[in-house]
């Protein structure tokens, strides 16, 4: 029998937990269990071949997941609220049902949330519970911000985790990944001229938590093992306004990158079926109060006590800017 520690890894064929598996993948104390839908896909064959082992497990089952984690030292959980958003069965329901497909994926998001929750309370053993989650936007906006579905979903799970199960609320920690870095490239357009604009409804001057998860969320977590439970920290690589971010794409590419400023109605008519007034309402929420809300319990990751090893927007966009502007 194995005395390695054991990482579960919910989603380790996605970003998140691909980055947790390629963190402890060579730590000799550790040894790594993925979960996926799919155990043998192609996807979880990768991860098998680099020495994971690779289980079946359904986020909408949780006995399957009771299964899944057996064992584990600690468990890395996720949901994915854009996954519900575009599941056919689920638009099917919104119609059904009389409402709209951001409360149908919200109330998916928030039922895997606590399956996973319910099915880490019944391992023996566990140490930690990591929760990769998101600020509750309704609270900290004061009522002001109601269609921010995707990051109070995810609270849901730490809330339940506390109301119900306070003994295991001592072992979790929780990371708050920032604006992914990678989603720049949904927002620069090529003008005419062959510059490039960046829009979103926030000011010029909002400051934004950049944050490459595929490469810093894995560090995070590492990290968080290596402290006392019950913190939870901010995914941050780099604080930067927009005008901070475009002058940083024009200094590394010189291509001119400006920016401008548009409204959400702007945002929902180029993206309509409820994605828009998401991500409309995201953006409002990050200009006021702030994209972490005013959680006073929510630390920088300098203050965590350990280093972590973090991408910052220049080491990004230098490596990923030239695909980007030969797509």
């Amino acid at each position: 029998m194995s005395t390695k520690k054991l990482i579960v890894i919910v989603g380790i064929t996605g970003n998140q937990g691909g980055s947790v598996a390629n963190a402890f993948l060579n730590l000799p104390d550790w040894r790594i269990r993925g979960i996926s839908r799919n155990s043998s896909s192609a996807s979880s064959a990768a991860w098998a071949a680099k020495g994971a082992e690779m289980v079946s497990g359904d986020l909408d089952d949780v006995s399957s997941l009771k299964s899944a984690f057996s064992g584990a030292t600690a468990i890395f959980g996720i949901t994915d609220f854009w996954q519900q958003f575009s599941i056919p069965e689920n638009h099917a329901l919104a119609a059904k049902e009389g409402k709209t497909i951001n409360e149908i994926a919200y109330a998916a998001e928030v039922a895997q949330g606590h399956n996973i929750v319910d099915a880490a309370a019944s391992v023996e053993g566990l140490d930690r519970l990591v929760l990769s989650t998101l600020s509750k936007s309704r609270e900290w906006s004061k009522g002001k911000i109601l269609w921010n579905y995707h990051f109070d979903s995810k609270w849901a799970a730490v809330e339940y985790l506390r109301e119900r199960y306070p003994e295991m609320t001592k072992k979790a920690s929780f990371v708050q990944p920032g604006m992914f870095m990678q989603n720049y490239r949904m927002m620069a357009r090529k003008q005419e001229d062959g510059s490039y604009k960046v829009t979103s409804p926030t000011t010029a001057e909002t400051v934004i938590p950049w944050f490459d998860p595929m490469a810093d969320i894995g560090n995070f977590v590492r990290a968080l093992l290596e402290v006392a439970p019950g913190k939870q920290v901010a995914g941050v690589g780099s604080w930067l306004n927009w005008n901070q971010w475009c002058e940083l794409f024009t200094k590394i590419s010189g291509v001119n990158c400006t920016y401008q400023q548009i409204t959400v109605d702007d945002l929902e008519k180029a993206m309509p079926g409820g994605a828009g007034r998401e991500i409309g309402d995201m953006f409002k929420y990050m200009e006021d109060p702030g994209y972490f809300g005013s959680d006073p319990t929510l630390i920088q990751p300098e203050d965590l006590g350990v280093e972590i090893k973090r991408t910052t927007a220049e080491d990004f966009l230098k490596v990923d800017l030239p695909s980007f502007l030969k797509a």
